[in-house]
């Protein structure tokens, strides 16, 4: 039987349609894993940049209740003191976080007013708090609202 009678006569139909199918199976599963890979990375990306968030704001939260009010219950009226180019935390080695850090700096404006910024990075992600506040330490510190 020659190629031309078999396509004729439909013999072997069978198998070009389950070849054709398999190719559709298969192109379908590469699509599938390399979509629920995409989704991952980005899962991931956005954790990261949640992590970043939480950890910049609970410190810049935690330093700014320090700045501007002291404990006065125990007797200590002191407040955090703001010196420009110090660095008040450099911490890093967080659980749970890949390559997580967060440093702490203050420094001064063109106004004179103290900045306290906090940069936090987990992974590839990053992000930078910031407060602006304007006094002494002998003063007490307040708030300034850009």
């Amino acid at each position: 039987m020659t190629f031309k009678e078999i396509i004729k006569s439909n013999k072997g139909t069978s198998l070009v349609l389950v070849a054709a199918l398999t190719v559709v199976i298969v192109a379908l599963t590469v699509a599938l894993r390399v979509a629920a890979g995409m989704i991952m990375a980005s899962a991931n990306m956005q954790l990261n940049q949640d992590q970043a968030y939480e950890l910049a704001v609970s410190l810049g939260d935690t330093l700014e209740e320090k700045i501007l009010n002291p404990n006065k219950s125990n007797g200590d009226n002191t407040c955090l003191e703001l010196v420009p180019g110090t660095e008040l935390v450099n911490m890093s080695g967080f659980d749970g976080m890949p390559d997580a850090s967060v440093v702490a700096n203050v420094s001064k404006d063109d106004q004179g007013r103290f900045v306290l910024t906090i940069t936090s990075k987990v992974g590839k992600a990053t992000y930078i708090w910031t407060g602006t506040y304007k006094g002494s330490k002998n003063e007490g510190y307040k708030k300034v609202n850009i």
